[in-house]
């Protein structure tokens, strides 16, 4: 049933209260000035960069350092070369050469 008396249920007190409590402890907090504002935010400014240079130096740093463990280096291969200055007969890479007219695959048709 409702009040028509004009009484609120507990939830809107409770609901007024809190938001007047909020109003009141704002009203408390004392507010930084314009020239403390910019001191601050300066202050920030200069952090964040001299924290950005610090991370750069030191990822670069470790880079440096730890690339020489995860890098592979070539091994040499013996190659064998004619003493003679002649070119070797059979190359040392294997090429694989395919005609025009070979088909990997095989023939749908069928044949008689």
């Amino acid at each position: 049933m409702a009040n028509s008396a004009g009484e609120s249920s507990p939830e809107e007190r409770e609901r007024g209260g809190y938001l007047r409590e909020v109003w009141a402890e704002l009203r408390k907090t004392v507010w930084p000035t314009w020239p403390e504002l910019r001191q601050m935010t300066g202050v920030v400014i200069v952090t964040v960069i001299l924290l950005g240079v610090f991370l750069g130096l030191l990822d670069f740093g470790l880079t440096a350092t730890l690339a020489p463990l995860y890098t592979t280096t070539p091994v040499p291969t013996a190659t064998a070369t004619p003493s003679t200055g002649a070119t070797p007969a059979v190359s040392p890479t294997p090429s694989a050469t395919v005609s025009p007219s070979a088909s990997p695959l095989p023939s749908a048709s069928p044949t008689k």
